[in-house]
């Protein structure tokens, strides 16, 4: 590894919670504007990832708490790949993995809502995975080659290859913010039955954590979206922006789906759409 990689390592390693953090407090106060509320300041996330830091707090069980530390390594991990140049496929791998030890805590809980949080993790993981990895192969096809420097220094930009491509990566980042209509596995909103899902049984330095990885999880998934548009740092910086905030408007007008309806109707959709995008590519 050279000086250039070591360092690109470490600010992916740096700035990846952090930009997770800032979309999160975009996320609060656009959805404040749009419901004409006041809302928190921006920088909010962070307030509370300290104030939640301050509280010690023994975990539901050993294994609960050493699977948050698990979760948050592989979040970390997928963004230091993806910031070093690494293999997209693997960085994918590795933020499932992520998500895995998340529903693997969420099993080692005392409480019922936390069961049933990550059993619907499981079910989103099964839904959202494979649409997510068709979109990075039609990406690797489009541009020549996995590792992330070579999709992001591909010749002009890939949407305009792989349009039906879009639906189903909207679709993994509606999952992975955890926003209505999939956020069935767990939510913040007053109307979810689960209560908080998967984060039910997590609370002081470990729900800490668990946000970190999950800004984490956000920033990785975002950047690879953002690979759709890389001519330069400001156009997928935008292209990142743009699917946010299409979550983001989504979340607000949609109510949330049943598990049986996301395997059932919208995984099959934007799988069929991105693997027809597939194929297209490889007929050219």
């Amino acid at each position: 590894m050279n000086l250039n990689t070591f360092l690109l390592a470490l600010a992916g390693l740096v700035l990846a919670p952090l930009l997770g953090g800032l979309a999160a407090g975009v996320d609060r106060v656009v959805t404040a504007r749009l419901q004409s509320r006041l809302g928190p300041p921006l920088l909010q996330p962070f307030f509370d990832v300290g104030k939640l830091m301050s509280k010690a707090i023994a975990p539901a069980s050993h294994w609960q708490g050493l699977f948050v530390r698990w979760a948050l390594a592989a979040s970390l991990a997928s963004d230091v790949l993806l910031a070093a140049g690494g293999d997209v496929l693997m960085c994918f791998f590795v933020q499932a993995a992520s998500a895995s030890f998340v529903a693997l805590g969420a099993f080692c809980g005392s409480s019922p809502y936390s069961k049933l949080g990550a059993q619907r993790e499981l079910f989103q993981l099964l839904a959202y995975e494979p649409v997510f990895l068709v979109a990075i192969l039609c990406m690797a096809k489009a541009a020549g080659g996995f590792d992330a420097f070579s999709i992001m220094a591909a010749q002009g930009p890939l949407l305009l290859r792989l349009p039906l491509v879009v639906p189903g990566l909207v679709f993994v980042v509606l999952v992975k913010l955890r926003k209505s209509p999939f956020d069935i596995a767990a939510s913040h909103h007053m109307h979810q039955e689960v209560v908080r899902g998967v984060y039910t049984d997590y609370a002081g330095r470990d729900f800490a954590l668990l946000e970190l990885a999950h800004w984490a999880d956000v920033t990785v998934v975002l950047w690879i979206c953002s690979f759709l548009w890389a001519t330069g740092p400001l156009q997928m910086l935008a292209t990142g922006l743009a699917f946010l905030f299409a979550a983001l408007i989504i979340d607000n007008i949609s109510a949330r789906l049943t598990w049986r309806t996301m395997l059932k109707r919208t995984a099959p959709l934007t799988l069929i759409l991105a693997t027809a995008n597939l194929v297209w590519l490889y007929l050219e």
